[in-house]
């Protein structure tokens, strides 16, 4: 996936160089419009109809109760960009970008793409000039509250965005569940564990594991169906609670796990989850922290996800090897080492002293 990544970026700016300067600028600047064809298309259901069969944009329109001209229009946009294709007879069908907007998509992208797009989102990144001008969290100046608070008021939301990092986290897992050491592991918990899909993807890969997914009771709720369904269940034990809570975060596990989730936070408080996470562990337990590593040069996706999180989340950031490193060495651990795993995301180990 890396050597993937890297060969796009370079048939990218290849392609670049090849146009004049203004035009290969004009499609970054365009690239908002892009963005919200894309995104109203996988709200409204497209890639799904379409996989019945295909349909004009009148047939499309009918079926999605909106305007059959705007569908014209916003259908032939999303063709131009490479999204769906359109037949002699003006037919659209899915191809192989759109068919990741199904609903029925192992890596279903329509949630991402819807929570990228939400209005809440699109407007705390409107704020961009005063965030870059004060350095501050753009969602909580919009909104007045921070994006935690606005998924509890707003839970068709913050489900859209539990199944957009669920689907994020698809693609990550396999490559974690098979590059760390997990055979040496007796009871593995994992905080801030969402629906447990990487819990779930480690514990069919290790028969021997036993495990706890700790987090909200919100989640846990949604954990329990994606567990069950991946036979995984006997094997899990459930607990609810925030990794903010002194002495909330389970004991008696040898090897915790936090992915994608420092990111969300400043240093404070993640400092607070780890030693949170501290608290609970015996002296010699493993701290697994599994995040994109984003350095001064980094110029991959890491540093577009870096700008999300200073928008939107609690004054969060992307880190690199350092950064992180001396967050856990002020938390009561010894950093121990860095493993990448296949997708741009590292496993950084830590143990307890």
């Amino acid at each position: 996936m890396r050597g993937l990544l890297a060969l796009r970026k370079a048939l990218l700016r290849a392609a670049d160089a090849v146009v004049p300067a203004q035009l290969a600028v004009f499609d970054r600047v365009t690239a908002m419009m892009g963005s919200h064809v894309v995104t109203e298309l996988a709200r409204v259901g497209v890639a799904d109809l379409l996989d019945e069969r295909s349909m004009t944009a009148a047939e499309l329109a009918a079926r999605t109760e909106t305007d059959p001209v705007a569908m014209l229009r916003a259908m032939r946009g999303a063709v131009s960009m490479g999204v769906f294709e359109r037949d002699a007879m003006g037919r659209y069908a899915n191809n192989r970008l759109s068919s990741t907007l199904r609903s029925t998509e192992t890596h279903d992208l329509r949630s991402v793409a819807r929570y990228f797009g939400s209005r809440s989102n699109v407007m705390a990144w409107c704020d961009f000039p005063e965030t870059l001008r004060t350095g501050k969290n753009a969602f909580e100046r919009v909104h007045g509250k921070s994006i935690w608070e606005w998924f509890d008021e707003h839970p068709v939301e913050r489900e859209t965005f539990a199944d957009s990092m669920m689907a994020m986290t698809l693609v990550d897992a396999p490559g974690i569940a098979a590059t760390y050491p997990f055979a040496d592991v007796r009871k593995l918990c994992d905080v801030g564990g969402g629906r447990g899909t990487l819990l779930s993807e480690i514990l069919v890969r290790h028969p021997h594991l036993r495990a706890v997914l700790f987090d909200n009771p919100g989640v846990l709720d949604a954990a329990r169906e994606l567990l069950g369904t991946r036979g995984v269940a006997d094997r899990v034990e459930l607990v609810a609670g925030s990794f903010f809570d002194v002495g909330s975060v389970p004991r008696g596990a040898d090897t915790y796990v936090l992915k994608n989730v420092l990111h969300d936070w400043d240093d404070e408080r993640c400092i607070a989850i780890l030693r949170n996470c501290r608290a609970a562990m015996d002296r010699g337990g493993r701290l697994l922290v599994i995040e994109a590593l984003v350095e001064e040069g980094c110029e991959d996706y890491g540093a577009l996800a870096d700008l999300h999180m200073m928008i939107v989340c609690c004054d969060g950031r992307e880190r690199g090897r350092a950064e992180y490193e001396k967050l856990l060495v002020a938390s009561g651990f010894r950093f121990e080492r860095v493993m990448e795993a296949p997708t741009p995301v590292a496993i950084l180990e830590a143990i307890a002293v």
